[in-house]
């Protein structure tokens, strides 16, 4: 879906499709971290700590994992630190729930909050988190670059934010490549590793997702328009990225 918003390029999910694969997603949750990490060859999780890692979390801060799921990034996030506040965000009820039997588990005293809500009209104050990261739900999204701005707003002033996602390189072999394996390998292999422990196939709504997503240098400079210093990374020739934006202080 692609149309103008103060003279800038629109692009996202029509309605229709958010809602099917907001089902998808939910139908998809009694395998989901399995499913995910063996079709990306171990590279969904790995990118996950990865940019943890880079965000250098320290204990006592206010944290947002947008697009939470049922927790697979939260709980990599406990691991690291001890924060002050952590919400949950996410389009789905049924996801937060899980989300919060996940968490509860990992550490009965953390402070968590679960919104429901979209990612492009967040309920929150401005600069209101210190860190916020989003895995592999940037693209569900019904407007990808109004989901960032608000990224940006909720942002505290020396805050980082950090976006890891599929990702649709430049190189146009590269991304024929990518195309070719979100749209048919990933469904097939998903369908062979299901064998029938869940109704249906959820995975074949990746390729809907992928398709209206910028190539990665479109969406890097969106980012770097925002904040003061953006660091990139690329897993399986450009088809795995990892953003990490950081403000500075006096912005």
């Amino acid at each position: 879906m692609a149309d103008e918003r103060d003279g800038e390029e629109r692009i996202g999910l029509s309605p229709t499709t958010s809602r099917k694969v907001i089902d998808a997603i939910e139908k998809s949750i009694p395998l989901y971290d399995e499913i995910n990490d063996l079709i990306s060859f171990g590279k969904a999780k790995l990118s996950r700590q990865f940019a943890i890692q880079e965000l250098h979390l320290t204990d006592g801060t206010v944290i947002l994992d947008a697009g939470i799921g049922p927790g697979a990034t939260s709980k990599l996030i406990l691991q690291e630190c001890n924060p002050s506040l952590l919400v949950g965000f996410d389009a789905s009820a049924k996801q937060l729930k899980t989300a919060k039997l996940n968490l509860k588990e990992t550490s009965q005293d953390l402070n968590l909050q679960l919104v429901r809500g979209s990612f492009e009209f967040l309920p929150f104050r401005d600069r209101i988190f210190d860190t916020i990261i989003t895995c592999y739900a940037l693209r569900d999204s019904l407007n990808i670059f109004h989901a960032i701005e608000e990224y940006h707003r909720v942002c505290g002033e020396s805050g980082a934010f950090a976006d890891v996602d599929l990702g649709k390189p430049d190189n146009p072999i590269k991304r024929l490549g990518s195309i070719l394996y979100v749209r048919y390998v990933m469904p097939f292999i998903a369908k062979v590793l299901i064998l029938g422990r869940i109704r249906g196939n959820p995975w074949r709504m990746i390729g809907p997702t992928y398709k209206p997503l910028p190539t990665n240098s479109v969406l890097l400079s969106k980012i770097q328009t925002l904040y003061q210093t953006v660091d990139f990374r690329e897993f399986l020739a450009g088809g795995v990225i990892i953003i990490v934006g950081r403000k500075l202080a006096s912005s």
